[in-house]
């Protein structure tokens, strides 16, 4: 059937041959060719063979070896189920009888015992490029092991002996690092899983496991690529097996894997140097290993919308940290100044403020959500503010008002030198409302030391003022309240003052009224939360003028109910004066009725203060009139007095305590916040169903012990943060002066948050390698430990639980090691060819 002039069908299927013999096509799309040619006389695809492996040919690798290669590649046709059995086996046969007739007379013996063993399970496909299946059997030759040829268990068990003594080489003799090596076979090992994938239709755009297994294969491969050479060459490999990937996709996986914890703003941890090809090492390298500028611009407007996502997404900590890499790789000039600010500019127009609305209603996410509003140039406080002017909308007001909470300090300088403007000539609702929102933020943000409280008190009080809209006014008592001082009591007082001589008058009552009586009603609620006795004689001296043209002022002493007001003994004397004075009385029998409303409001002012007169009062009242409301609202608070339950000055408080959501703060945020603030209590981490799934002790910030489930100590720690898992924490603080029953060596939080985030790192990597559900079982080679792991015994049981079949997931609730140690030494059993997938 053979032809002096192959057809140009024949000529096309040995071409796609060739770069299948070079891996830049994978067997699903070659299939078709190689059918074709099995048609064709065995000598055809021998010569082919041949011809590629003169080509290849380097002084470290024999002819005979690029032989066997092409053997192997046709080989695993058969094993993909790609072509029909009954005819290959027997070309196989005479293929190798063919290739046998172009090996040198020196290695023709190796190479006919490595021919008879193609078909064995140990010989592990690959798919990178310029990767060749090296024989398996034993030579008395020296095999340089290629670093890039690790197909076979044998060849990988050569190359991991080679480790001991440096002697990596990759293409062409060119020595390469051990961890260059370990990067090379993942990529390959990842790669084959995908084909194989490829091959069972698996990795549809819709296909929930291709898309993880993509996710995980471009993470692996930008961090192993050392060359914007190599990541070019890796996504190829990628594109060939069907999947549209490019750079953005390198920077969306690399963020799904970047550690959940930014170090605070100013401290020393943010100023250690990166993890080597760690996931946000990898994007700074992506974005500046190009030499072309405008690659460099591309790759970093990527960088930029793949933090957006992130956000989106619900991961503050992993967008921030993107976020501040790009603010690195400006401020460092490592791209062109005109996309950075193209980026800050139009950047946050993807942003989903619904998220970002979440984040900011949880004030301990605050310091992080105001590294992203600062990245962007239309959320940085001044720009804020313009767009809080004459903004109509109020969801949108209110959007506005919270992310200028964020900004904190910056936010409140920014209102009080709006504030301090005077009033302009004719001012208008705009004007009116937007100085309410700044007052808003200024009773909302905490107070600088620097700034004066005596301008503070200026400023509020001059915008309380009845004759302006009281939506303004509102806001002005309402600062005055919240400042617990006597100039801001006194302020208070004198305007309840002018407000009732504007009242008080004989003629007909000023226009608005009713703005004031409302603003009366404030005055008096701010008065009440003061707590001392120049307040409570200014609201008891305004309500017992039960004036009219005041509004109702005995229904404002209702705003002491809550407060215990035993120490102002005056107060509470003439409010129960007051109360027999209105309590109802009889007459031969009969209760003389009165309003008794003025009751009702005095009993409610004094509902949380159990003196001996209150008490008194209360239990004639209910003896007498059972049936009132006064009297039923008397006898509950005789049963909170009488249960302990009242709250009086002096009294221990109770223990406090902290409770949230894991998913929203994250362990390592969260730890290290209670580290900073010197926390000493017992945190309890508990799954969605309420189910406590670890401990952690914390004493004056630093870690006294951790446990979940097998894990204790420092594993225990590195565990939770390794495999973060969903659901909520409870932090019981240690009461003040509590002494601890035993001693216990404490630890500093910051280093083993960061060993935990190195191990989270690493984790990543190897569970790409060796997924949760992947099926391992055991070759021949003989398995040996890291270099840095000296525990025999977690070697043993891991083996163990490995060889009867347990996948990674299971061994790890087998074996009581964190997740890290234990996927670790799986990922080098598979390198070196321990393990192969089952």
């Amino acid at each position: 059937m053979s032809d002096a002039t192959p057809s140009p069908e024949v000529r096309e299927a040995l071409e796609e041959l060739q770069q299948y013999l070079a891996d830049a096509l994978p067997p699903l799309v070659v299939a078709d060719s190689v059918r074709l040619l099995l048609r064709y006389p065995p000598e055809l695809i021998a010569t082919s063979i041949h011809a590629w492996g003169l080509g290849q040919r380097s002084q470290s690798v024999p002819l005979s070896d690029y032989l066997y290669h092409g053997a192997k590649k046709i080989y695993m046709m058969i094993d993909f189920k790609l072509v029909p059995p009954e005819p290959f086996e027997e070309f196989m046969t005479n293929l190798k009888a063919s290739l046998l007739d172009y090996c040198p007379e020196a290695d023709r013996e190796i190479l006919t015992g490595s021919l008879e063993h193609l078909s064995d399970p140990a010989n592990v496909p690959t798919t990178q490029v310029d990767l060749i299946f090296r024989q398996s059997v034993a030579v008395k030759r020296p095999l340089a092991a290629s670093a890039r040829d690790t197909s076979t268990a044998a060849a990988a068990a050569a190359a991991a002996a080679a480790a001991g003594s440096g002697n990596f080489v990759g293409p062409g003799g060119v020595p390469i690092t051990e961890g260059q090596f370990r990067g090379l076979r993942r990529i390959s090992l990842l790669l084959e899983r995908l084909e194989a994938e490829a091959v069972e239709g698996d990795l549809s755009k819709d296909s929930k496991r291709g898309k993880l297994l993509t996710t995980r294969a471009l993470s692996v491969a930008a961090r192993h690529s050392e060359s914007s050479e190599e990541l070019d060459q890796n996504l190829q490999r990628l594109r060939s097996l069907g999947l549209e990937v490019s750079t953005e996709d390198v920077f969306r996986a690399l963020g799904q894997v970047t550690p959940a914890w930014v170090a605070p703003a100013g401290t020393e941890a943010q100023k250690l140097p990166p993890r080597p090809h760690s996931a946000l090492e990898t994007m700074r390298r992506l974005v500046t290993q190009t030499d072309d500028p405008v690659e460099v611009d591309k790759r970093y407007q990527e960088l930029v919308r793949a933090a957006v996502e992130r956000l989106n997404e619900g991961s503050l900590a992993q967008g921030v940290a993107m976020l501040d890499l790009a603010e690195q790789l400006a401020a460092d000039k490592k791209v062109e100044s005109a996309a950075v600010e193209a980026a800050r500019r139009k950047g946050d127009q993807n942003l989903d403020f619904e998220r970002l609305k979440k984040f900011a209603e949880i004030p301990e996410q605050h310091p992080l959500l105001r590294r992203v509003l600062n990245y962007f140039h239309a959320l940085n406080p001044s720009a804020l503010f313009d767009a809080l002017v004459g903004e109509g909308r109020r969801d949108r007001r209110r959007l506005i008002l919270l992310l200028l909470e964020v900004h904190g300090d910056a936010a409140r300088q920014a209102a009080l030198d709006r504030l301090r403007l005077a009033f302009t000539p004719g001012s208008g609702d705009e004007e009116f409302y937007f100085r309410r929102n700044m007052l808003y933020l200024l009773r909302r943000l905490p107070r600088n030391q620097k700034d004066s409280l005596d301008e503070e008190i200026g400023i509020f009080v001059r915008h309380a003022d009845p004759r302006l809209p009281q939506h303004m006014v509102k806001e002005g008592v309402a600062g005055l309240g919240l400042i617990k001082h006597e100039k801001a009591e006194k302020a208070l007082v004198q305007l309840m003052e002018e407000i009732e001589l504007e009242l008080n008058v004989t003629q007909d009552p000023p226009p608005n009224a009713k703005d004031m009586k409302a603003e009366l009603d404030r005055i008096a609620a701010a008065l009440a939360r003061f707590g001392t006795v120049g307040a409570h004689k200014a609201l008891i001296d305004h309500a017992f003028t039960r004036k009219a043209e005041y509004g109702n002022p005995m229904a404002r002493l209702a705003e002491f109910a809550g407060q215990d007001l035993t120490r102002d003994e005056e107060a509470v004397k003439r409010m129960l004066e007051a109360l027999r004075a209105a309590a109802p009385f009889k007459v031969f029998g009969l209760a003389l009725h009165r309003s008794y409303e003025n009751v009702v409001y005095l009993v409610q002012a004094l509902s949380s203060t159990p003196t001996e007169g209150v008490k008194s009062a209360y239990d004639a009242l209910v003896k007498r009139f059972p049936e009132q409301e006064f009297a039923k609202a008397a006898a509950k608070s005789l049963q909170t007095f009488a249960s302990g339950r009242a709250t009086t000055d002096g009294a221990a408080e109770p223990v406090g305590s902290l409770s949230g959501d894991l998913s929203l703060f994250g362990v390592p945020s969260l730890v290290q916040s209670l580290a900073e603030s010197q926390v000493s209590g017992t945190l309890t981490l508990k799954s969605p169903k309420g189910e406590p799934f670890a401990t952690i002790i914390l004493r004056q910030g630093k870690l006294g012990s951790c446990q979940t489930n097998k894990l204790f100590g420092d594993e225990a720690f590195y565990q939770l943060l390794e495999r973060p898992l969903p659901g909520t924490f409870l932090l019981v603080r240690q009461p003040e002066g509590a002494r601890e029953t035993q001693a216990v060596a404490l630890r500093d939080v910051l280093p083993l948050t960061l060993e935990g985030l190195r191990r989270y790192d690493e984790f990543q990597l190897a569970n790409a390698v060796t997924p949760d559900d992947m099926m391992l079982k055991p070759t021949e080679v003989k398995p040996t430990a890291p270099k840095d792991e000296t525990d025999g015994i977690l070697v043993k049981d891991l083996w163990t639980a490995v060889g009867s079949g347990a996948t990674p997931r299971q061994c790890e609730t087998i074996v009581a090691a964190d997740s890290y140690r234990i996927r670790r030494m799986l990922v080098h059993w598979v390198e070196q060819g321990s393990l192969i997938a089952g």
